[in-house]
């Protein structure tokens, strides 16, 4: 039995599917973890000998939670689990790399090196990153998962493998992003994570802000390299962080259309009720 299970989250793929698909199927078991395609995601991917589930319904569809994770090891049956979406892509020498920490299983984690491309600009990347890329089944806590996170291992430090930061080891993110649908879709991860700061404790904060934002440009400073598009995506990226403080400021103060509305009402009837001079 091939010791890998490859998962793959998608929702709408029918342009990108086959791609992550072809790059996995000959190495081991895939299957589809899809939110809700209307396309022909399913199609594509069974037809390419996939395996196709819908996810469990969630109120927060944008974090990982235990109930996904208790799902997809229900439908698996491998030691260990790789765990990605549709918009990445492993070279050959990434997968056998894979395979072979899975099969020697002395290690419970992999972290892999990932190469981002953004805006279609494919002459340099955008943004180096280490991300966990498999595990094994029973090392993975996804109880408390907070968003852009990828749940707990539970293991021991000496358990991780960390695969070297070298091409060939580098799982390819392809990015794709334009502004307008950065903007929306960003927005929707800012509501969640603003709500999230907010019910941990945390408050706006000017230099949080800007720190935030100054971050994001530094981590995709890569991208300068291909021009003036590069600079906009790093202006993107500081933006998504604006995003995020500007909905945990308005969470933090009670600001909605409906609250500044009533504002505005009563500063109107100030107006109209004044005596003139």
């Amino acid at each position: 039995m091939k010791p890998i299970t490859f998962i793959l989250f998608a929702y709408n793929e029918e342009k990108r599917i086959a791609y992550a698909v072809r790059s996995f199927m000959k190495y081991g078991p895939v299957l589809i973890m899809d939110g809700g395609s209307t396309d022909k995601t399913k199609e594509i991917a069974e037809k390419l000998g996939a395996t196709f589930l819908s996810r469990p319904t969630s109120n927060v569809p944008h974090v990982e939670t235990q109930q996904n994770y208790d799902f997809i090891k229900k439908n698996t049956n491998t030691p260990w689990i790789y765990w990605g979406y549709v918009d990445n892509i492993a070279p050959k020498t990434l997968v056998e790399k894979m395979l072979a920490v899975a099969t020697e299983n002395s290690c419970k984690q992999i972290i892999a090196p990932m190469h981002t491309y953004m805006w279609g600009a494919t002459n340099h990347i955008a943004q180096k990153s280490h991300i966990p890329v498999a595990f094994h089944r029973d090392y993975m806590d996804f109880t408390h998962t907070p968003i852009h996170s990828m749940g707990l291992f539970t293991g021991t430090p000496e358990e991780v493998c960390v695969l070297p930061s070298l091409e060939r080891f580098a799982i390819r993110h392809f990015s794709t992003y334009v502004t307008s649908k950065y903007v929306v879709g960003y927005l929707r991860y800012a509501e969640e994570e603003a709500l999230q700061k907010f019910k941990n404790g945390e408050r706006f904060s000017i230099l949080k802000l800007f720190a935030a934002m100054l971050r994001y440009m530094w981590i995709y400073r890569r991208s300068m390299y291909n021009g003036r598009v590069g600079i906009i995506v790093m202006l993107n990226a500081a933006f998504g962080r604006l995003m995020t403080y500007a909905r945990l400021y308005e969470i933090e103060h009670n600001i909605t259309l409906q609250t500044a509305e009533e504002k505005y009402a009563l500063e109107k009837e100030k107006l109209l009720n004044a005596k003139s001079s």
